[in-house]
């Protein structure tokens, strides 16, 4: 065994991102929120937010978080991001999305980064999928496949022998070193590996089957939820009638459409710089034979080869994901 490498990472951060993961953090799942925006009344009342009523009915921050809590059908929208990091350089990124909003909970999106690489990828229960413009070709794995993949090879050693071999008196339970393939190797105390093996499984317990969760509603559900946000007015969005919504503190900005509430822009500001998504397309698809095939990434490139295997998987999305 050789010794660790003098840029080796502790255990938890490193574990966490390199061995613990089971998809990459696109594929994500856990279940969607469940009423997390409706606000109560006296509550709302009590910070002068009740401005949008009509008639009794659900304020302006009831129908907002109500559109984006919808189930069913097939959740399809194109979202342009840019980020202004505050220095005078921007990122831009685009992404497009059909999300089944019922069991199985098929995902298929498209994303082009700020490098012009585009990945398209499908989820279905344990079947993630991924075409390759480039080569023509759609490769497959199933979770496990890529779970068993990716876990790491663990060396049991003593406490002694693992401070010799870090050179430090004060370390973690476990390290974790790469090879130049990106394999993973743990080198950990007994009560490390039982550790590992405890992190692990409460991954796999931590998957569902349920519908992956948006960072961007999710990041809008909790601010509607949390009482800290206004209606300041109506604006116009590139011909469409908007209402604008500000966080107390000022720095996040939702605009929704004044007809349907679904969102047009969502805006968070800090640490000098801020991120913006724009959704120039945000609809609820039926589901039929027609649409059900936007679903489908042999439907939508008929012509591609299919490649199944953890190993090929693996590397497609290297290539398709360069900085993860």
């Amino acid at each position: 065994m050789t010794a660790l490498p003098p840029s080796l990472d502790r255990f938890g951060g490193e574990l966490e991102n390199a061995v613990g993961r089971d998809l990459r953090r696109r594929h994500t799942r856990r279940r969607v929120v469940r009423g997390a925006a409706v606000l109560a009344v006296a509550g709302a009342a009590a910070l002068g937010l009740l401005n949008g009523l009509t008639g009794g009915g659900p304020s302006v921050v009831q129908r907002a978080a109500a559109a984006l809590e919808s189930d069913g059908g097939i959740l399809h929208y194109r979202m342009d991001a840019e980020q202004q990091n505050g220095d005078g350089t921007s990122v831009t990124w685009h992404s497009e999305t059909w999300q089944l909003r019922v069991d199985p909970f098929t995902r298929r999106q498209i994303e082009v980064g700020s490098d012009g690489i585009r990945a398209e990828s499908v989820t279905q229960g344990d079947t993630n999928e991924l075409y390759d413009a480039r080569t023509g070709t759609i490769y497959i794995a199933t979770s496990e496949q890529l779970r068993a993949a990716r876990m790491p090879t663990i060396e049991i050693v003593s406490r002694s022998r693992l401070e010799r071999l870090t050179g430090s008196t004060h370390v973690s339970a476990a390290y974790v070193m790469r090879n130049g393939a990106g394999a993973v190797k743990v080198i950990a105390t007994a009560q490390g590996a039982k550790r590992l093996r405890r992190q692990v499984a409460r991954k796999r317990a931590k998957e569902s089957s349920g519908p992956a969760v948006d960072e961007f509603r999710a990041g809008i559900l909790a601010l509607l939820d949390s009482g800290r946000v206004r209606v300041t007015g109506h604006v116009t969005v590139d011909g469409r009638d908007a209402i604008r919504l500000e966080s107390l503190a000022g720095t996040k900005v939702y605009v929704v459409d004044a007809a349907t509430y679904d969102p047009i822009e969502w805006t968070t500001t800090g640490n000098g710089g801020s991120v913006t998504l724009r959704f120039p397309v945000y609809e609820q698809l039926p589901v039929d034979t027609e649409s059900l095939k936007l679903l489908d990434l042999e439907a939508q490139h008929p012509d591609a080869q299919v490649v199944r295997g953890a190993d090929a998987y693996s590397k497609a999305e290297a290539r398709l994901y360069p900085h993860g």
